[in-house]
């Protein structure tokens, strides 16, 4: 399991628990099944853009809120593992993408 799709579903987790709401509650909510639920909270599946959507609207946060994990990593950390300019054109497009569409204000 990616450390994404296991923080991703910590994250989705607390702030189901936040908002008083049963996993069987938020699935009904956002039109998934509950095994689904279960799996996207344990790491074991990643969500559709579409259940994003409907995930942060049913929850009332933003979803760079939903990808705003707990975990503190040194940026001088970030900077080295991301290192942009021994990445392909094509995956820096992608980090560019998501940026600007999940992050920028």
């Amino acid at each position: 399991m990616s450390d994404l799709k296991i923080n991703l579903g910590k994250k989705i987790r607390k702030l189901r628990l936040q908002n008083k709401l049963s996993q069987e509650a938020l699935a009904e909510k956002i039109d998934i099944a509950v095994t689904n639920m279960g799996k996207i909270e344990r790491g074991e599946s990643f969500l559709t853009a579409a259940t994003l959507e409907k995930l942060a609207k049913v929850l009332n946060v933003k979803y760079k809120d939903i990808f705003d994990f707990d975990e503190y990593t040194p940026v001088e950390e970030m900077k080295k593992e991301l290192d942009l300019n021994s990445m392909q054109e094509e995956d820096i497009n992608k980090i560019y993408i998501f940026y600007k569409q999940f992050l920028k204000d």
